[in-house]
């Protein structure tokens, strides 16, 4: 369909281009973002006229629906704004096709594949961070493990234990691993989080999006609770850098997640392309 072709076109490009910007930047061009939104609504409106109003409601029910979630991730700093918008710009583009059929369930399985790419690409991103910040992270790595040593043993005791079942069970035996193999994943985590993503950043270099790391106080009066940095922050802050009492914050800087996106986006794709090609050979 000439539609689809067009959609999926313009939306690789937009994904890539974004994905380059959240790697190098770690923010995504509004221009961008809107831009996507406002191009999938366009398309959507011209097939609409010989196709029929349904095209033109998939795309404002998959945007309605992205936008849900875009808020619900963005006010529990789990993204920043960036990223939220991105997400209504793909919600717009993929949609919810009515009347609903198999096609209309595509925008949850790009869902489900963003946060399994998501997962996999973080863990992929804090290990290259990591090595890239050896010393420091090393440093709080090892500091961490001997925080919780009574936890450690324990763990390392349950691990033991577990080796009991596998002799009846062979086939439990990944049992004996988790214990330590996610207390060791946990303490990576926060490693990487507090010695390789939090810096301190100039006030004129602080962006909408940016993640506040900390409560930001000044003789103990609190200015400034941890959190997404929005526009109104920005300006309370530059006030107080021209009244000399504040220079920089620390700031979280976090996974760029987009590439995410375009992985997420590429393999809802693949799966449509080989079960169109499936049902073709089929019949």
């Amino acid at each position: 369909m000439v539609l689809d072709v067009i959609l999926i076109t313009i939306t690789l490009i937009a994904l890539l281009v974004a994905s380059y910007s959240d790697i190098r930047t770690r923010e995504v061009p509004d221009w961008l973002n809107y831009g996507l939104i406002f191009t999938a609504f366009g398309i959507r409106a011209i097939f609409s006229i010989n196709l029929g109003w349904e095209i033109i409601l998939s795309g404002i029910l998959g945007f309605i629906v992205c936008f849900g979630f875009a808020l619900l991730f963005y006010y529990t700093g789990q993204w920043g704004g960036g990223d939220s918008k991105l997400l209504m710009g793909i919600g717009a583009v993929i949609g919810i096709t009515f009347p609903f059929n198999d096609s209309s369930w595509d925008l949850l399985f790009f869902f489900i594949a963003l946060l399994l790419f998501g997962a996999i690409f973080g863990l992929l991103w804090m290990v290259y961070i990591a090595i890239k910040k050896r010393k420091v992270f090393s440093l709080n790595f090892k500091k961490s493990i001997s925080k919780k040593k009574k936890l450690h043993i324990s763990l390392a005791v349950l691990s033991l234990i577990l080796i009991v079942p596998t002799i009846f069970y062979i086939f439990l035996w990944p049992l004996i691993l988790f214990p330590l193999v996610f207390f060791y994943l946990l303490i990576f985590v926060n490693s990487v989080e507090k010695s390789c993503f939090i810096n301190k950043v100039k006030i004129k270099n602080l962006t909408e999006g940016d993640w506040l790391a900390e409560d930001l106080k000044i003789k103990n009066k609190l200015v400034l609770e941890k959190k997404t940095l929005e526009l109104e922050d920005l300006w309370k802050l530059r006030k107080l850098e021209g009244k000399g009492k504040l220079t920089e914050v620390l700031i979280k800087e976090g996974v760029p997640f987009v590439p995410s996106f375009l992985l997420a986006y590429l393999a809802i794709i693949f799966v449509d392309y080989f079960f169109n090609l499936f049902t073709l050979l089929k019949f």
